[in-house]
């Protein structure tokens, strides 16, 4: 055999050998969806991106949509796009659905967008509907001490140019509360906010609620308001209710104190009843004593000292039942 027929076999050998190894690294199906789909993709760069474990079929995909969309992106921009933990197909869809709505939205904003979590598709939605916020029941008190019920809608849009600042709907809530409940303090008359919500409306406004946000105020609007109740008057009969509690504390405080001091006479007058009791108890030892000395000649004196004082309670007693005879 010839050394060209050699050298012709090993040739054949291996490029038989390279079609080989491509056919088995080439992830066939994407390739061939995008042969059909009328996009070129290189065989060397599938087999490279298959080698680095990405996301084919999302990369091609998002690929194929975009050049079918007339969109301007490479490969290679889809390829960042997983490589950094993003969405291709939801990226290319948000472009085409904001190229439809006619909204300014490049590449880069929208990779933004879906790297920090958010529907690109969602973001699109939000700036062609506006959003509608309804605000709680808000209560505040005018000057003249009456209480104002509000009930607040807010209508906004959003700005692609600020959607990733970092002022939400919670915060222009909260600021439209505020210019809310300033306006009301700071009226006079509570009925003059009643008859005039407009008013409410252009305090909200000229708050300035949607400054450094992603959002637009496009409209504020009185959808509910009422007058409460009068503070002034509650505050009255509160401190008459003080009033009250306090006088009958006092009073309360005052019959302690009398029966405190009516306790302590009664037990002063059983102390003297005791004394009595104790002094009449010495009055035999001392007649005993005076016998014993000789002060009270015998027991005859001592029984007509005793009849003398029997006879003396006697006419006592007699003497208080008539005069309560007479009385009668």
């Amino acid at each position: 055999m010839s050394v060209g027929a050699i050298v012709a076999i090993v040739l054949a050998g291996l490029v038989f050998l390279t079609f080989l190894i491509v056919f088995l690294l080439l992830p066939k199906k994407v390739y061939f969806s995008a042969m059909f789909s009328g996009v070129y993709v290189s065989l060397f760069k599938l087999i490279g991106m298959k080698m680095r474990k990405l996301d084919l079929e999302a990369i091609v995909g998002a690929y194929i949509l975009a050049k079918k969309s007339h969109i301007g992106l490479g490969l290679y921009d889809f390829e960042i796009v997983a490589t950094s933990g993003g969405h291709p197909k939801k990226i290319v869809e948000g472009l085409i659905a904001g190229k439809n709505a006619k909204l300014d939205i490049d590449f880069e904003f929208a990779k933004a967008i879906d790297i920090a979590g958010m529907d690109i598709l969602a973001v699109v939605r939000e700036c062609v509907n506006p959003k509608v916020i309804e605000i709680p029941l808000i209560s505040s008190v005018a000057q003249d001490k009456r209480e104002v019920n509000v009930k607040i809608s807010l209508t906004l849009k959003t700005v692609l140019s600020n959607f990733l600042r970092g002022v939400t709907e919670d915060t222009i809530s909260a600021r439209a509360v505020e210019a809310v409940v300033t306006k009301i303090s700071n009226t006079e008359r509570a009925s003059f906010l009643v008859a005039k919500p407009q008013l409410l409306d252009k305090a909200i406004f000229d708050a300035q609620i949607d400054s450094d946000s992603k959002y637009e105020l496009v409209s504020a609007d009185v959808i509910h308001i009422d007058l409460g109740n009068d503070r002034g008057l509650a505050t009255e009969k509160e401190q008459i209710e003080k009033n009250r509690m306090i006088s009958a504390n006092q009073l309360e405080h005052r019959r302690l104190m009398a029966l405190a001091v009516e306790q302590e006479m009664k037990a002063k007058a059983e102390e003297k009843k005791l004394e009595i009791i104790e002094n009449e108890a010495e009055i035999p030892r001392a007649m005993a004593q005076a016998i014993k000395e000789g002060k009270i000649k015998d027991v005859v004196d001592y029984y007509k000292l005793q009849n003398l004082q029997a006879d003396t309670e006697m006419r006592r007693a007699f003497m208080g039942k008539s005069s309560k005879t007479d009385m009668d």
